[in-house]
């Protein structure tokens, strides 16, 4: 796919665990999450834990962040949960937005962002979210994309913030993180105050604000789930018990061994040739990574044992999240 302004960095699933090192770090999550990324995830992790893992399941070799969305099920017609094959998560990096400098008004002619450094912590959505606030910019950057099947063969996306309320040939999970830091913290106490979204622009680039001055590239994590074998779309619930798709969130620990080949690559690995440009600062040439040699890699620190749905049907969703609209 040719992304004129950045690149792709396209991830496998890694693993499926009631866990989430932002808000529960050492203990159980309160719902299950897909993740993919770098082989470093555990329930603990310090601000250079993403950067030692061996491997990742992303599409650059630097690229050992981790990424996670809430897991999606299927409530079936006896009650029971059954567990969605989590497909892909691609996550888009672009040069969309740019450092603050007073009376800004676009980012024509700015300096490429820097790369989100190592350790930072990044979440965006609110999992208990069940109603939509169109004047809410955190909110706008949120939302799901239907693949339907015209008559004609054609497939076409539409796009809402609620799950689709129609049959999909393939759904993807759309979340815009936010591209303004304060250049200070890695982390803050709620995990979200030291980010913002543009405050000129919209959630996909633009100036950003004096209370977080530092422009990183802008991204977009999206994941796929397989919805085919459930086309009742009416009983697609998230693992926090959430039917409406309001609540869909992403986080992310950022891990980026060579931020400086990340940053260029906004400019060297995009466009017609993308990373098969060899200046592509990502690739030198050559796609040598993992994912491209079919090798399927697993956390270095196994997945707590809990049944979640792997081997079938399960009566309740892990952490006994009720279904709430």
């Amino acid at each position: 796919m040719i992304v004129p302004d950045g690149f792709i960095s396209d991830c496998n699933p890694l693993t499926i665990q009631r866990s989430d090192p932002v808000y529960f770090p050492g203990t159980e999550g309160i719902h299950v999450h897909a993740i993919a990324g770098g082989t470093a995830f555990q329930r603990t992790m310090g601000p250079r834990t993403a950067l030692a893992a061996k491997n990742t399941t992303c599409g650059f070799s630097q690229d050992k962040s981790n990424y996670w969305v809430p897991q999606l099920y299927y409530h079936l017609e006896n009650g029971s949960f059954a567990l969605m094959e989590f497909v892909n998560m691609p996550v888009w990096y672009r040069n969309r937005a740019c450092d603050y400098v007073p009376d800004r008004e676009d980012c024509d002619g700015a300096s490429l962002p820097r790369a989100p450094p190592a350790g930072l912590r990044m979440v965006a959505g609110n999992p208990f979210l069940r109603t939509y606030n169109s004047s809410d910019i955190a909110q706008r950057a949120i939302y799901h994309e239907c693949n339907i099947e015209l008559p004609s063969g054609k497939i076409t996306k539409v796009k809402s913030h609620e799950l689709p309320r129609r049959s999909c040939v393939a759904l993807s999970l759309k979340v815009w993180m936010q591209s303004c830091w304060d250049g200070k913290n890695l982390d803050s106490v709620d995990h979200v105050s030291h980010l913002a979204y543009p405050a000129i622009g919209d959630y996909d680039g633009g100036v950003c604000p004096e209370t977080h001055p530092v422009a990183i590239a802008t991204m977009m994590v999206s994941a796929g789930f397989n919805v085919e074998p459930y086309p009742d779309y009416e009983n697609w619930v998230y693992s926090m018990g959430d039917p409406t798709g309001y609540g869909l969130h992403a986080e992310l620990i950022s891990g980026w061994t060579d931020e400086e080949a990340m940053r260029q690559g906004l400019e060297t690995c995009s466009g017609v040739l993308g990373v098969a440009n060899p200046d592509c600062t990502l690739t030198q040439g050559k796609m040598s990574n993992q994912l491209w040699s079919g090798v399927a890699q697993v956390p270095e620190v196994p997945a707590p044992k809990e049944e979640l749905g792997q081997d079938g049907p399960i009566p309740k969703l892990p952490g006994n999240n009720p279904v709430t609209a």
